[in-house]
């Protein structure tokens, strides 16, 4: 999971916890093909795409998972099949999350529950078997907790909960567990909580051997492996608890995102600065290992970061992507296989959602299609063909999603509002369904068929109340929400004493206008339900950081 969702994630979330909505079923409200799980999966869940040691995996906005490139302990999770340069197709679904590590992958479906599969021979599927495993099987536990967050480092696996409880399992030879003397565990152990870090788990990031977390307060913190000075602690060596990073520096208090590659590790601040320790791919120019953060030599602000092996990629807030370190099998996406010490851009379109693994990185761009970069000996780049690419390239064959409705309008009514928007341009790579035109309670709701469609009226509905609306495009590949709009039916006006004809009042409610808002402007129901959701159904952990 990474940033860039939240507007996304409140548009599903409040189709699904207003109180007036009716319980969740794939009948009643819903029109065919919709059901409470694949709304709640189209914010959160869209689109993500992770890399991991020689295979990758992307999930679709319907909670469908595809992994392609080495299966060699069962990585992909569609059984004994191979896939060299192909893709498989996951029993899984309804996905919310999914993380690629070494030799295994791990996801969480939409009810919180997590599954791993792939290498096991030290426990980090989490099923207690530690046996390797072609297909998804369920982690045990953490019992009475719904999961929101998932990373994989080479042969441990960690995960946040809905109170911001931090839990791992697997190898725990140099402390990567967080617990004081586990060695390991094949069951999630929850992370030391007699350590120094306080406050709620709102990110967590597993690499090689090390895992660094960020909480509520703004603080990073990190433990296992310090080989490379990746704990950022001023190399005092390995640590089996939780140790504050830079906790003195300027960084304090500010930061949102954590991630960790093979030999450093690096934050990026709510501003969008980043900094980075260990080695090798610490973008300021130097060469020299620093167990301290420094800042990266990157005059623009970065929305997102992601470590791999020996290199680290982040991307701006335009979509520019920008790697740096080391550059075998192209994996800085820049044309070259040259090593740089600060960031350079790759080539391509504006990029989303980017993750760096091993050698090579993947990354959606904002149409929906996926690329990948760097070494593909294994299949990993999804082209079709075992070779490596020092430039983006196309994934060959992933389902797309089709664009959000734009432009949404709503006129008052008597009795009931008249709903206008744009048509995508772009309708991915499904076969059209239809636009579902809905209030957030699904007090009335229309669907049309016909992909021109531009507009509908939603009927009775209460004067002098406020609803919000929101259109849904479904597809044959994908399902998106477009932006919430708030108004209030209004009653007809009283008949004037001078003519004989009635006269209707009504009012044009745009976005921003103060009387329909997007998202930002919800009404006080929906905010109060979307609020009771995250604080007390516990997404906050999820959320927190992706403003």
């Amino acid at each position: 999971m990474r940033l860039g969702r939240l507007g996304g994630a409140l548009a599903a979330l409040a189709l699904i916890v207003l109180p007036v909505a009716p319980a969740a079923s794939s009948q009643g409200p819903y029109p065919p093909g919709i059901n409470a799980d694949t709304i709640r999966i189209a914010g959160p869940g869209t689109a993500t795409i992770t890399a991991g040691g020689a295979h990758s995996c992307a999930l679709t906005s319907l909670g469908e998972l595809y992994c392609w490139g080495d299966d060699s302990s069962g990585q992909l999770g569609d059984g004994p099949a191979a896939h060299p340069a192909g893709q498989a197709v996951l029993a899984l679904h309804k996905a919310v999350a999914v993380d690629a590590g070494k030799a295994h992958t791990c996801a969480i479906d939409v009810r919180g529950a997590a599954h791993c599969w792939g290498d096991d021979s030290a426990g980090q599927l989490g099923d207690g078997a530690r046996t390797d495993r072609d297909a998804p099987v369920a982690v045990t536990g953490p019992a009475g907790r719904n999961l929101v967050e998932i990373t994989t480092g080479a042969q441990h696996t960690c995960a946040v909960d809905d109170e911001g409880g931090a839990w791992c399992w697997g190898d725990g030879s140099h402390g990567q567990l967080g617990v004081p003397g586990l060695r390991g565990s094949a069951v999630p152990v929850r992370v030391g909580a007699g350590s120094g870090m306080r406050g709620p788990v709102v990110d967590i990031a597993a690499g090689s051997d090390t895992t660094c977390a960020v909480t509520a307060a703004g603080a990073a913190y990190c433990w296992g492996s310090d080989a490379y000075g990746q704990l950022g602690t001023d190399g005092r060596g390995d640590r089996d608890e939780p140790v504050a990073v830079g906790a003195d520096g300027p960084m304090r208090g500010r930061i949102r995102e954590v991630t960790v590659g093979g030999t450093q590790a690096c934050a990026l601040t709510v501003e969008g600065r980043a900094s980075c320790w260990g080695t090798r791919a610490l973008g300021s120019g130097t060469r020299k290992a620093k167990p301290e953060p420094v800042d990266v030599d990157l005059a623009a602000a970065l929305g997102e970061i992601s470590a791999g092996g020996e290199y680290t990629c982040g991307l701006d807030r335009a979509g520019r992507a920008f790697c740096w370190g080391a550059a075998a099998d192209g994996r800085l996406g820049s044309g070259r296989s040259v090593a740089r010490a600060v960031p350079v851009g790759t080539a391509g379109p504006a990029l989303r959602d980017l993750d760096a693994g091993a050698d090579h990185s993947c990354a959606f761009d904002t149409r929906g299609y996926a690329y990948c970069w760097g070494a593909g000996a294994d299949g990993q780049l999804g082209t079709g063909r075992t070779v490596a690419s020092a430039v983006p390239v196309p994934v060959a064959g992933l389902p797309r999603p089709p664009g959000t409705a734009t432009g949404i309008r709503v006129r008052a009514l008597d009795g009931g509002l008249r709903v206008d928007w744009q048509p995508p341009a772009d309708l991915g790579s499904g076969e059209f369904a239809y636009f579902w035109a809905t209030t957030a309670g699904y007090e009335s709701g229309c669907t049309l068929t016909v992909a021109t469609a531009d507009g509908c009226e939603l009927t009775g509905l209460r004067n002098d109340r406020e609803y919000d609306v929101a259109v849904v495009v479904r597809t044959g590949d994908g399902l998106t929400v477009s932006e919430f709009v708030t108004a209030t039916p209004t009653a007809a006006a009283p008949l004037p004493a001078d003519t004989r004809q009635p006269r209707r009042m009504s009012v044009s409610v745009l976005p921003g206008s103060g009387a329909g808002l997007p998202v930002a402007g919800l009404s006080p129901i929906a905010l109060i339900a979307l609020g009771t959701l995250l604080l007390g159904g516990g997404l906050a952990a999820r959320l927190v950081r992706r403003s």
